[in-house]
């Protein structure tokens, strides 16, 4: 799949470079969950620069040295005999050659380095502050588990701490551009956008996996990954070990919790017997970014009690509800009844990921042009009223409220009626003047309309 988007991200390790080679040397840290496309990136903005790429095994610190050693000879060529003894013999190899020959020096996945040698990043931070001002040398340093990129980079007793010029976390791609990527291979509806999103979102890798499969729609590609591949199946569960070590379980039983309508924090303790999942929780939100706290788009306090949490990323959600549940099918080798069960129990969690999409494809593309101080839903403690999603322009007391459905003709006049008559109901609304919309999903987009 060729490259999409990310302009932002280049133009900022453009300058960084630029800045490296005209002024001493520089440390750009781009982290972001498994499968974001932080090597893609890396790469991809140093094409036809001078650069060597080394990727980090979880090896001893001496098989490193030696596959670090041969990365160095092929891209510069045989100008030293031998291999290098010692990670600070190779660094200061490096910063002493970007003298005269500026280059940028991928570290992937560094983090990895710190189970065979503790001290690396000691020797990292001795070495550039040392031929910081004497080198022309961008080091960009990637990695996937928050824990450790976290610790390293933001710690202050660790020795990088402050050294980054630049910490760059990766997000999911734009709706507009998953959009573009679908037209471009042939998936060009409303409903498959959704799809993706619902799915995949914008996780390059695994939007990847899917485009690969040329030529179908997007449930047969979709059928092929379930059937044919153990890519899905084991995804959701390497992301989780490869995160959370030790406290595995007690991560997965939470996540596995929340994906199956568990909200509030007593609901889970009592689903799945953990007492103190408060303190899991608020890694899970604080740290791993993986869940979210929704309150209602009138709450003035985080510690209002009609907030609830959600699984932020889409695919984990999918994957606890729909792959992780179906697992005992695949156990016995029965995939296709496992994707039948999928594909038909698929409408109605997409129909609140629709709701979902609205509200971030208002933020990112505004198609209405509209003036918002908060974007979200809206609901109250009894559950009799409950919006799709709502714009809130709290300076002008505007508020725009939005009926959302997959089927445009399910949002007739009565509904819209009711959309109305609920919004001014809602007491935080009785100055606002109040607006009414919907969104559903068109024959090659999501249409969002005011009345």
């Amino acid at each position: 799949m060729k490259f999409y988007d990310r302009e932002k991200e280049l133009s900022v390790i453009r300058q960084l470079r630029k800045t490296a080679w005209n002024k001493g040397s520089r440390i750009l840290v781009i982290t972001g969950r498994r499968r974001i496309g932080k090597t893609r990136l890396a790469l991809e903005s140093v094409h036809k620069k001078n650069h060597i790429y080394f990727f980090t095994k979880k090896k001893r610190i001496e098989e490193i040295i030696l596959e670090w050693s041969n990365e160095i000879k092929n891209s510069l060529g045989e100008i030293y005999y031998g291999n290098f003894s010692s990670l600070e013999e190779l660094l200061k190899f490096l910063f002493d050659y970007s003298r005269k020959e500026p280059l940028v020096l991928i570290f992937d996945e560094i983090q990895n380095i710190l189970s065979s040698e503790p001290s690396a990043f000691g020797t990292f931070q001795k070495i550039f502050d040392l031929e910081k001002e004497k080198s022309n040398a961008l080091l960009v340093f990637t990695g996937s588990s928050y824990t450790l990129m976290e610790k390293v980079f933001k710690n202050s007793k660790e020795p990088l701490f402050g050294r980054a010029s630049e910490i760059m976390r990766l997000s999911y791609l734009p709706l507009k551009v998953q959009a573009d990527i679908l037209k471009d291979n042939g998936l060009d509806s409303g409903i498959d956008l959704l799809h993706l999103y619902s799915i995949f979102d914008g996780i390059p890798k695994y939007i990847e996996e899917l485009i690969d499969l040329e030529g179908k729609s997007f449930k047969d590609r979709l059928s092929y990954l379930v059937t044919q591949r153990d890519f899905i199946w084991e995804e959701g569960d390497n992301l989780i070990r490869e995160e959370f070590g030790r406290d595995y379980s007690s991560y997965f039983s939470i996540l596995s919790a929340i994906s199956r309508g568990r909200r509030k924090l007593n609901e889970i303790e009592e689903y799945t017997g953990i007492k103190d999942a408060g303190a899991y929780i608020k890694n899970l939100e604080d740290i791993y970014n993986m869940v979210e706290r929704r309150l209602p788009i009138t709450s003035r306090s985080k510690k209002e009690r009609k907030g609830r949490y959600h699984i932020r990323d889409n695919f984990l959600d999918f994957w606890f509800r729909f792959i992780e549940s179906k697992r005992n099918l695949k156990e016995i080798g029965k995939t296709g009844q496992a994707f039948i069960e999928i594909w038909q129990e698929l409408p109605s969690y997409e129909g609140r990921k629709l709701e979902e999409m609205v509200i971030r494809k208002i933020i990112e593309e505004n198609p209405d042009d509209l003036r918002f101080s908060k974007a979200g839903k809206y609901w109250d403690r009894k559950g009799k009223i409950e919006i799709d999603a709502v714009l809130w322009d709290q300076e002008n007391k505007k508020v725009y409220l939005y009926e959302v459905k997959i089927n445009k003709n399910k949002i007739n006049k009565a509904v819209m009626e009711d959309l109305k008559k609920k919004g001014n109901m809602i007491p935080q609304f009785e100055d606002n003047e109040i607006f009414t919309g919907k969104a559903y999903i068109e024959r090659q987009d999501i249409k969002i309309e005011l009345e």
